[in-house]
């Protein structure tokens, strides 16, 4: 759960910043999704993470398909990450 992190001031600098490097990695893959999923754009930014970079052939492949697997929670005290999770998963799936 890279962010929740920042919710609470127990966590140490060391476990934020891990926290900060997942989030930046999550936001290069979902450049490149958009960017594959945009029949106009020529560009696809692999680069941004080492983590696309590596999965850069299996994003080019004709066959290939992308999907997304959410984690949520039934629990009160998690609604409002899981309200985030899931419209943040609506959005790419929207896009």
């Amino acid at each position: 759960m890279a962010g929740t992190e920042w919710d609470t001031g127990h966590y140490d600098k060391e476990r934020r910043q891990e926290s900060a490097e997942i989030n930046k990695s999550l936001m290069a893959l979902k450049e490149c999704i958009r960017s594959l999923d945009d029949t106009n754009k020529k560009f696809i930014p692999f680069r941004g993470s080492k983590m696309t970079l590596m999965l850069r052939d299996s994003f080019i492949q004709d066959n290939s398909k992308v999907i997304m697997i959410i984690c949520v929670s039934p629990a009160l005290k998690k609604m409002e990450h899981t309200l985030v999770t899931l419209r943040y998963s609506q959005s790419i799936r929207d896009n």
